[in-house]
């Protein structure tokens, strides 16, 4: 097995070739179930009222709201 590099070749084993790939895998899942939360937390009636209503905010109100954050935040 050979892994391409731009300054040449590398061998590796096909056990170091799987274990590469299960890595990539267990992120994929972790990133997966950490998109799946977020989507729920999206989904409910406060989040969605909350998007209402920045929806039909006025500039002036969505202005306060960015200065509240960011005062929130530090």
């Amino acid at each position: 097995m050979f892994i391409t590099k731009p300054d040449g070749a590398k061998s590796s084993s096909v056990e170091e070739f799987n274990a590469l790939s299960r890595a990539t895998e267990v992120n994929l899942e972790t990133l997966s179930g950490e998109f799946d939360a977020l989507h729920a937390r999206m989904q409910t009636s406060k989040a969605r009222a909350g998007v209402n209503d920045a929806f039909h905010a006025s500039p002036k109100e969505l202005g306060r709201a960015a200065v509240g954050a960011a005062r929130k935040r530090g």
